[in-house]
C-alpha cells in the first residue's frame, strides 16, 4: 500500500483558476441590468386583430398625419392637407380634436426613408394632446399600407 506524500511521481498539474472570469461576467451583467432600463424605451402599439366578418367604416374621415422624407409633417382632416413644422405639431392639431365629440384617433404614416425615431417622436407629440387626467383621450395609430405582394395574388 502506498501513500502519495507530495513527490514528483504524477507530474506538473496546472489548472485555470476561472474565479476572475466569473467576476468580470458577474460585474458585466450587472452593467447590463442596470442600463437596460435607461436604454429600453417602450411603445405599445394595438395590432389589429383579423377578423371574417364585415367591420363597419367610419363616416367620418380620419386625421392623418404623414412624416414625409424631408421631415415635415403632413397633415389631412376631412380631405384638406396642409404642411405643418414638427414643432408646431400639438398647437394645430389642439383645435382639430376639440371639434372631434366621437372617439379621437390619429393615424400616422411616414415614407419608408424617415426614421423611426421621427416616428416616435411624432406619435409622443400626438400623444402629449391628451388631458393628464385622462390619458388615452386621443389614440393614436399607425396607418396600414396595402401589401404590394397580396396584389399579385
Amino acid at each position: 500500500m502506498g501513500m502519495n506524500v507530495g513527490g514528483n511521481s504524477g507530474g506538473l498539474h496546472t489548472e485555470i483558476n476561472i474565479t476572475p472570469l466569473i467576476d468580470v461576467v458577474l460585474v458585466l451583467l450587472i452593467i447590463f441590468l442596470v442600463t437596460m432600463p435607461i436604454t429600453m424605451k417602450m411603445v405599445t402599439i394595438e395590432v389589429p386583430r383579423k377578423i371574417d366578418e364585415q367591420v363597419e367604416v367610419a363616416t367620418t374621415a380620419p386625421i392623418v398625419v404623414k412624416v414625409l422624407a424631408s421631415l415635415q409633417i403632413e397633415l389631412e382632416d376631412e380631405g384638406r392637407k396642409q404642411s405643418v413644422n414638427a414643432p408646431d405639431l400639438a398647437t394645430t392639431l389642439r383645435p382639430i380634436l376639440e371639434k372631434k365629440l366621437s372617439e379621437k384617433v390619429v393615424f400616422v404614416d411616414f415614407e419608408d426613408q424617415v426614421p423611426w425615431s421621427e416616428v416616435i417622436l411624432t406619435m409622443d407629440a400626438i400623444r402629449s394632446l391628451s388631458p393628464k387626467e385622462n390619458p388615452d383621450d386621443v389614440k393614436v395609430a399607425l396607418k396600414l399600407r396595402p401589401d404590394p405582394s397580396a396584389a399579385d395574388q
